[in-house]
């Protein structure tokens, strides 16, 4: 069994996220690691995973050439970054059929534009997605919601103490490995629990 063996993180709510950061190279088996996340989001009933992807851009004449970098997903209990090779290897097959999956919904924050690209751009095509935006405008009634941010969507839907995110962000040029983990796993965490508050 994959082993998150990263930093934990204590939530506001006393939640503890497990944590794991990965390099992904040619020989890296990054399939224990999806299995798991997928473990974690059928036990715990929901079957949502958070993802957000990041991108590098490069200019080419007048055209712009994007290419996945980097992935998060979270779920109730875990948070996995994966840094992506360039260019992307035959390994990478996991990453594909984990988007494919039929089994739970991948759910982000103004998703629309990544689902484009990393159709265009690797071929991926996330089977099951939600924005979680456009849920909460239309769960709350206020279409304004739809485009708010990660911490402003949150902090709307859940009025949660924000002030540990605030403070890596406000400091992120310093910020360190673990800062910017534990800055991605509150990120994680307050989408899953936003998700999980608009299905009840």
């Amino acid at each position: 069994m994959a082993n998150f063996d990263g930093p934990g993180f204590a939530m506001v709510d006393g939640y503890w996220i497990q944590t794991k950061a990965i390099d992904v190279e040619p020989s890296t088996d990054i399939s224990p690691y999806l299995s798991r996340l997928l473990e974690d989001c059928v036990w715990n009933g929901n079957r949502a995973i958070v993802f957000d992807l990041y991108w590098d851009v490069k200019s080419i004449n007048t055209k712009s050439e994007w290419r996945l970098s980097s992935v998060k997903f979270s779920t109730k209990n875990l948070c996995l970054f994966l840094r992506l090779p360039n260019p992307f290897t035959d390994n990478l097959k996991d990453l594909y059929r984990f988007f494919a999956s039929k089994f739970v919904t991948f759910v982000g924050v103004q998703i629309e534009e990544d689902l484009v690209l990393l159709k265009e751009n690797h071929g991926i095509v996330i089977r099951s997605s939600l924005e979680i935006g456009k849920l909460a405008a239309k769960a709350r009634g206020t279409p304004v919601v739809e485009f708010l941010g990660t911490r402003e969507l949150a902090h709307k839907i859940l009025w949660y103490d924000m002030s540990r995110l605030d403070s890596i962000q406000s400091k992120w040029d310093e910020a360190g490995g673990n800062d910017r983990l534990e800055a991605a796993a509150i990120e994680g965490w307050l989408i899953y629990n936003v998700y999980d508050q608009l299905q009840q």
